[in-house]
């Protein structure tokens, strides 16, 4: 799938398609795709409803201070927003948001 810039910053304004996402958890992490021109990966995050909060144009997600990653396979582990870390994993229950899916659902970890 091909990323463009302009498509991640729609994700801000997306109006919500699905009742919730990622029951039992605080946020989810969409990855939006892969920019061939510019060696880009954009990702959003989350809250329940689908409103973006957060997100990130990168050529490397773990060189981001927004996540944690763990060793290969890559994968996100930790989301680190407004001042708390949330652990992240995936989950069978996790859902979509306009037809983008959800990778990871993160809880806050009380840290």
């Amino acid at each position: 799938m091909q990323f463009k810039l302009a498509t991640f910053v729609g994700v801000a304004f997306w109006a919500s398609s699905v009742a919730a996402i990622c029951p039992g958890y605080n946020f989810g992490i969409m990855d939006l795709g892969f920019d061939v021109g510019t060696g880009r990966e954009g990702y959003a995050v989350v809250d329940d409803s689908c409103n973006q909060v957060a997100g990130a144009i990168t050529t490397n997600v773990c060189n981001e201070p927004l996540f944690s990653c763990s060793p290969a396979p890559i994968t996100i582990t930790a989301l680190h927003y407004g001042g708390q870390n949330y652990a992240c994993r995936g989950d069978v229950n996790s859902g979509s948001c306009s037809g983008t899916a959800v990778q990871v659902c993160c809880r806050n970890d009380g840290n």
